[in-house]
């Protein structure tokens, strides 16, 4: 028998939804720091670096994995990519990967302390 439901499907699109119309929205959640940076780029791969960011920002903002997430807008990865230096059209490699993903989300969990991850 499975659970009832906590969002109805419109709650969980506005819990889930990514402002991506306004820059300072961007810049103010997407912004990487230095030691941000310097994690990121230990990834030797393109497609790795980008979904690597990615995953760092969803969990950031707004709070869950991208697994969770119906889709990842345009101009949130171009705006990451324009910090990281990739190109954009790599994340489609990477958003078939599974078991990357899995990796970069427990890498992330301990290079940043996160006891648990969210899944909505």
């Amino acid at each position: 028998m499975r659970g009832k439901e906590l969002l109805t499907p419109v709650q969980r699109e506005e819990l889930l939804h990514i402002f991506v119309e306004i820059e300072n929205e961007l810049a103010l959640h997407y912004t990487f720091s230095i030691e941000d940076l310097e994690i990121i780029n230990q990834h030797r791969r393109d497609h790795n670096r980008l979904e690597f960011a990615v995953q760092l920002c969803i969990l950031r903002y707004p709070g869950c994995t991208v697994t969770n997430m119906p889709a990842i807008p345009e101009r949130l990865l171009k705006f990451v990519t324009k910090q990281i230096g990739v190109d954009h059209t790599f994340y489609e490699v990477y958003s078939k990967q599974e078991l990357t993903r899995r990796e970069h989300l427990e890498e992330i969990r301990k290079e940043y302390g996160y006891l648990y991850v969210l899944i909505i």
